[in-house]
């Protein structure tokens, strides 16, 4: 813009006029250019405008529908209004970008009016113009009028029927989007596309996955979407089958593509995947931006090996706020909390300002280490020294943080002092404190909440049974239980996998499904007389009081988490690290037995559970029993 006004000025300098044929490009540019300025625009516009300039008051307009800043549809509106007082008509292009701009701010009365008038001109007939009122009124969540405004066109074109799917798409009606997508005379590349992204948006899985396999053509769009529709709605391992199709099919992936099969490896814990996508990246060139780079940290660091993830760090040509915060988070998780906190501080000498995301990361760092007042320090200076406002997500982690620490009552006032309403999430942490340090009295209370706010959570149901089994509560924990039943709310059950030669292996608890079911429940009754020897019983505390002590040690005994680990040590060397990613919390039962089959069997074993990274090494946890 610097040297666009020197330039203007050179023009000013020699007197030169300015007919339409020079102020064309110059307003143009000014705002339509990226690096434009739209204010400068219309005083150019205002100051020379004659009545043969439309395309110049359009071209102003236009841009300021594109610029999406507060004052757009004021400045559209101050154009439209110098056009009718220069005696000036609207032409289609006109109500076009009018619309446009009330789209962005969803100005309902406004586009109503534009309408009207559109109708009185005649414009109604014009395809751009129909389009623009179509994709208007579905902005505004009025899809009677936009369909009204649809059936009632003598022409349609492809993005007439576009406009009306993604609305439909945009408002949550997907049942009547797939009816007319049925009816869609001829389909674009950006029909099937948008089709595609509108069901991956509200996880309508199965109806993407037909509608993939009905595209005649499918290109790098549609291999992106469906393979970062199933990542993202926790489904890896039909991403990875997918990627595998898509690169048979003599398909090359892009970065956006890759960034989704590296989020399957972080979830399933795949490391040996994960190492052949970096390998894949770094043999065929693929630059590494900082959005790959930051996924192919968080892989490494889900995958539980820091090593790795640091060296993708170190050796990126350009470090971000992305990743810096991904490796920051990946080494809280895996138990490097002091390591998290000083490249958090390399961060900021570095001149990177920390993000809200960045603090969410810190905090979970100090949390994971107890370290309380560090917590408050960087929590304080999110506002004070950055200016952002701590959102749930941050009040959750300091309530964690007070909450690992048993801390409660404080939990409890800082909770009471929030500038909003809690969470299901905020409660859910302290009634988790609560069972971890026995305060039954505030966990009956933070328990019953959750109960009546988040019925269908079987997490909310299983941790209060749990507290009040585990304290000798047992008439509590089984009207727990019943109140479970009676609302048929169904316990997600605990699952792990294991990665060998290059297949994910998923036990759940008592499974008998494998084909080494046999070998290993023998290797792990084998492991239980070894360990035993050094001082292991099986706790069986939280099991119901209905049950007998030796099916209490039968449910206990076959937790997923020991069968991934049976397996593991059955077929690996010895010496080799074993990797396992479990969904829920790993019981206190399971982690004492895995710190001693460590100690006893000389292995390293990393386990990751829903909250963090345990890695254990001759008879200790890197989460130093807190967790």
């Amino acid at each position: 813009m610097k040297q666009f006004k020197q330039a203007h000025t050179q023009l000013i300098v020699k007197g030169l006029t300015h007919p339409p044929q020079s102020l064309r490009p110059i307003i143009s540019f000014s705002a339509l250019n990226p690096s434009g300025n739209i204010d400068y625009a219309i005083l150019l516009l205002l100051q020379h405008s004659t009545p043969s300039t439309i395309f110049l008051f359009n071209t102003v307009i236009r841009g300021f529908a594109r610029a999406q800043r507060p004052d757009s549809l004021s400045g559209s509106l101050l154009v439209f209004d110098r056009m009718a007082e220069i005696n000036l008509s609207p032409n289609n292009f006109t109500f076009t970008f009018l619309f446009h701009g009330c789209s962005n701010c969803v100005a309902f009365d406004l586009g109503r009016q534009f309408h009207a008038m559109v109708v009185k001109n005649s414009f109604d007939m014009d395809v751009f113009v129909r389009n623009s009122v179509i994709q208007f009124y579905s902005v505004c969540g009025k899809l009677d009028d936009a369909r009204w405004v649809f059936e009632e066109s003598n022409e349609l074109d492809v993005v007439s029927w576009n406009s009306m799917i993604n609305g439909y798409i945009r408002n949550g009606d997907i049942s009547e989007a797939l009816q007319l997508f049925s009816k869609m005379p001829q389909r674009s590349n950006v029909s099937w596309n948008s089709i595609l992204s509108g069901l991956v948006k509200f996880g309508c899985l199965d109806d993407m996955y037909k509608v993939f396999m009905e595209m005649p053509q499918r290109n790098l769009v549609s291999w992106a979407v469906i393979i970062s529709g199933y990542a993202q709605n926790g489904r890896p391992r039909e991403a990875l089958t997918l990627f595998r199709k898509m690169l048979l099919s003599n398909q090359e992936p892009n970065s956006a593509v890759l960034v989704s099969v590296l989020s399957a490896c972080s979830q399933l814990g795949a490391l040996d995947h994960g190492n052949w996508v970096y390998s894949y990246i770094q043999k065929n060139g693929i630059m590494i931006d900082s959005i790959l780079c930051a996924a192919l940290i968080d892989m490494y660091a889900k995958c539980g090996n820091v090593n790795l993830a640091m060296q993708v760090f170190c050796s990126s040509k350009e470090r971000n706020v992305s990743s810096y915060t991904a490796t920051i988070s990946g080494l809280a998780m895996n138990g490097h909390g002091e390591e998290a906190l000083l490249l958090f501080e390399g961060m900021k000498s570095e001149g990177i300002s920390p993000d809200s995301i960045s603090f969410v990361a810190v905090l979970c760092a100090c949390s994971h280490m107890g370290c309380v007042e560090k917590g408050f320090d960087y929590f304080i200076s999110m506002f004070d020294d950055y200016g952002i406002r701590p959102e749930l997500d941050h009040y959750a982690c300091m309530v964690d943080l007070l909450g690992r620490a048993g801390l409660l009552d404080e939990a409890e006032k800082f909770i009471a002092s929030m500038p909003f309403a809690p969470d299901n999430v905020i409660w859910g942490a302290l009634l988790g404190a609560c069972r971890v340090h026995g305060n039954i009295e505030m966990g009956q209370r933070v328990g019953n909440l959750l109960m009546g706010s988040d019925q269908n959570h079987d997490g909310r149901y299983v941790v209060l049974a749990n507290m009040y089994a585990e304290y000798m509560e047992g008439v509590n924990a089984e009207e727990v239980r019943e109140t479970m039943r009676r609302r048929k709310v169904k316990r997600v059950p605990g699952c792990s996998m294991i990665e060998l030669g290059g297949l994910v292996h998923e036990f759940l608890a008592g499974d008998r499904s494998h084909e080494k079911t046999d070998e290993i429940y023998l290797v792990w009754g084998e492991i239980v007389e070894e360990i035993k020897k050094f001082g292991y019983n099986v706790e069986t505390r939280a099991v119901g009081f209905d049950v007998e002590e030796e099916e209490k040690e039968a449910l206990i005994g076959y937790h997923s988490e020991k069968l991934a680990l049976a397996f593991g040590l059955y077929c690996t060397k010895p010496g080799s690290t074993i990797r396992i990613v479990k969904n829920i919390r790993i019981c206190n039962d399971c982690h004492f037995a895995i710190k001693l089959v460590s100690k006893v069997f000389n292995r390293k074993i990393s386990i990751r559970d829903r909250k963090r990274y345990h890695h254990f090494d001759k008879g200790c946890c890197s989460c130093i029993d807190y967790w």
